[in-house]
């Protein structure tokens, strides 16, 4: 017999059983398996992550109004009492003029010690180039009666 030739050689005793993997079994096997771990990531990422409060997002839009030396937007927030205050453009000038040199606004973050009044709430607002201190205290009505934005006090946790 020559090197060269291949003989066809069929094997005795019955056949032989080939397991294969189909290529749609594979490639469905990658998407599941990719499924999961996007989904997993995701839970991971909603567990772990920081959600804005409702408090937060008040305390974010009075100090972009502030920096914008216009309250307009958040009147609403405020108690008829402190309506005056915001209305007086020389005041909120100069809270305006003491954040806008902080440059541009990330974000606020609530602070407020666990045992805390029920409608008082602490945040640090998150500036490019510093923080500040801001604290209210909501009224029966769920609006602002008392707020401050500054340097952090050092030992007082009145507004």
């Amino acid at each position: 017999m020559n090197p060269t030739e291949i003989k066809n050689v069929t094997p005795t005793g019955g056949t032989v059983a080939v397991a294969t993997a189909s290529k749609r079994s594979v490639n469905t096997s990658a998407i599941v398996l990719g499924a999961i771990l996007v989904f997993v990531v995701l839970l991971g990422y909603k567990l772990f992550h920081h959600h804005r409060s409702a408090y937060e997002a008040t305390a974010d839009a009075v100090t972009i109004a502030i920096v914008n030396n216009n309250m307009t937007p958040v009147e609403h927030k405020f108690n008829a009492i402190r309506l005056p205050e915001l209305e007086d453009r020389a005041r909120v000038g100069r809270l305006s003029n003491m954040l806008v040199p902080l440059g541009a606004f990330k974000g606020s973050k609530e602070i407020t010690p666990p045992n805390s009044d029920a409608g008082l709430h602490e945040f640090t607002e998150s500036f490019a180039n510093g923080t500040k201190f801001e604290k209210y205290e909501l009224d029966a009505d769920g609006k602002i009666a008392k707020f401050f934005i500054g340097d952090p006090p050092s030992t007082s946790t009145a507004p």
